[in-house]
């Protein structure tokens, strides 16, 4: 691996296409990486400071001509696998948590996750009290607050221009309820998720990379560590161990 070779690319990609770019197996999760461990809060305050249009910190990932064989799957969802037959494959490096509760919450159904197996992670937004929340909530949100006022998060890029007129026939809404929305919309139209892409890298690089930024991040368990430090492109390793 020669330094000339490394490059590191600043980049950014709209919110709704990179969670596509995501469920079509443009990023992939390399078996090193551990498994997805946010809970609920977690991801509904990822939402919640995009919404408000706050940094969200870089998503780092290497592009390499290297197709590993395995990966990790977003949550335990299935997605796409990317083109075999593509040049290059992206693997996401650090950001792993953030990318996974992106797709999943805008998604959503019940993913494979560890301890949380019959969680249902489909997101809503409540107009209301302009907040995000998940689908155990819906029912009890419903007591005292119009459906109407209760958005499905991936149903809001599909929602036609002037959709705030008829939210406004809506018994209880008020000036305030459509801002919320509007904001809402704008979030998919205009955030931009950063991305730093590392090109050049070999294995063993990438995993040094890997095994110093979490460093500092959530700690890693032992077999997290020699994972990362002893990976190879082995077609042996088990992807997951949840059951199907």
């Amino acid at each position: 691996m020669e330094y000339r070779n490394q490059k590191i690319i600043l980049g950014r990609k709209n919110l709704l296409t990179f969670i596509r770019m995501l469920a079509n197996g443009k990023f992939l999760i390399p078996t090193f990486q551990r498994h997805f461990v946010w809970d609920p809060q977690h991801i509904s305050k990822l939402w919640e400071s995009i919404y408000l249009n706050y940094p969200i910190g870089s998503i780092i990932y290497w592009r390499t001509p290297l197709r590993l064989k395995i990966h990790r799957r977003l949550g335990g969802f299935h997605i796409l696998q990317g083109d075999s037959k593509s040049r290059f494959h992206s693997y996401v490096l650090d950001g792993q948590q953030r990318a996974t509760s992106l797709f999943i919450a805008f998604f959503g159904g019940k993913g494979q996750v560890k301890d949380r197996r019959d969680f249902n992670y489909t997101l809503y937004f409540d107009l209301v009290k302009r907040n995000f929340f998940f689908e155990n909530e819906l029912y009890r949100r419903r007591w005292d607050t119009s459906d109407e006022f209760l958005i499905r998060l991936r149903d809001v890029p599909d929602l036609p221009v002037g959709y705030t007129k008829r939210l406004a026939s809506v018994k209880g809404f008020n000036r305030k309820i459509g801002a919320n929305f509007n904001q809402l919309q704008l979030m998919f139209k205009q955030y931009e998720v950063p991305l730093i892409c590392l090109r050049g890298f070999d294995i063993a690089g990438v995993c040094d990379v890997f095994e110093r930024m979490n460093q500092a991040g959530i700690k890693l368990e032992n077999m997290d560590i020699i994972i990362a430090r002893n990976f190879h492109d082995n077609p042996t390793i088990i992807e997951e161990d949840f059951p199907e």
